[in-house]
């Protein structure tokens, strides 16, 4: 009885240098894609909190007449938050807010670059196709 034949033992080298060259060109098309998806997807997600931060901002301004001249954001691994208002210190009498999330890491090859909402809602960025509606 024969186990072994000595033909088709395993794959041949140029077999193999061809499904790794194969490989090499897939990934070279899909990883630039895949990189600008997950910046996108970190955008969405603090686009999210400004709207978030700005909506808790508002609840203040209704309950106290008027937004803190401090506030203390969560951290996150992509965005520094800053927050300004012209409210005088330790008070809460400001009329007027402005939320900016600077891209840092991984995130800072981002085009929108910093986004920023205010207290009437009016979102910017580098550029105008950066928020999403």
């Amino acid at each position: 009885m024969k186990f072994f034949s000595s033909k088709n033992m395993g794959f041949t080298l140029v077999e193999l240098l061809i499904v790794i060259a194969i490989l090499g060109i897939l990934y070279s098309v899909v990883a630039p894609s895949y990189s600008d998806y997950i910046i996108k997807s970190r955008r969405a997600d603090v686009q999210q909190q400004l709207l978030q931060y700005s909506a808790i901002l508002e609840r203040q301004y209704t309950r106290m007449g008027g937004y803190p001249d401090e506030y203390t954001f969560s951290t996150s691994d992509y965005y520094d938050f800053n927050y300004t208002s012209d409210a005088t210190s330790n008070s809460s009498d400001g009329t007027s807010f402005l939320i900016t999330a600077s891209p840092k890491g991984a995130q800072k090859s981002d085009e929108c670059g910093a986004l920023k909402v205010d207290q009437t809602g009016e979102k910017t960025a580098n550029l105008s196709s950066c928020w999403i509606n």
